[in-house]
């Protein structure tokens, strides 16, 4: 019998041969050293293919590795500027719903901070002289849309709509940063 071919030593060591077929390749096996030879180094290798050796790689390497799978993973900044605008947000609302410039509980709070000057007492008076500027010029924004094209959208649109604006143009100088921050590392 002629030398078997390396397909044939494979196919065998995988079990897919016929049972004849089988049997005369193992005949051959016992009489060929060179195909014996050839029969352990493919047997060797089966059996490390079977048992892969786990090596835990260097840091760069899973660093990089992440970063090609997740391109982009939110930065810190990025989630500190959503949740900045989610607060600004959630104030403007509060704002708009309580009309903190009519409201008698407010009011309650502002004569009483006069008197002392605890932290609460601070974070009201700041709060309510940021929000009668910003009412004040939203008052003036409706004003001149009232005038310029005749429609009163009211303050509360213009101040979603501002807020808005305002949370846009936050993000986009928040990413011209970041990728300036990126092109200089």
């Amino acid at each position: 019998m002629a030398c078997l071919s390396d397909i044939k030593i494979q196919e065998y060591i995988e079990g897919g041969l016929a049972a004849v077929e089988k049997s005369l390749v193992r005949d051959h096996l016992i009489v060929c050293a060179k195909c014996r030879a050839c029969y352990q180094l493919y047997e060797k290798l089966e059996k490390s293919l079977g048992e892969p050796v786990y090596i835990t790689p260097p840091p760069i390497i899973e660093r990089n590795v992440l970063r090609m799978l997740f391109p982009r993973i939110p930065s810190y900044s990025s989630i500190v500027a959503l949740l900045a605008a989610s607060f600004l947000l959630l104030i403007t609302s509060i704002y708009i719903y309580f009309d903190f410039a009519n409201n008698s509980i407010v009011q309650a709070f502002q004569m009483s901070s006069h008197d002392t000057s605890n932290w609460i007492g601070s974070i009201i008076k700041a709060i309510s002289t940021i929000f009668s500027t910003v009412y004040a010029v939203f008052k003036a924004i409706n004003a001149f849309f009232e005038v310029i094209f005749k429609v009163n959208m009211g303050v509360e649109i213009i101040g979603l709509g501002m807020l808005l604006l305002l949370s846009l143009s936050f993000y986009s100088f928040s990413q011209l940063v970041l990728k300036k921050i990126k092109g200089s590392n």
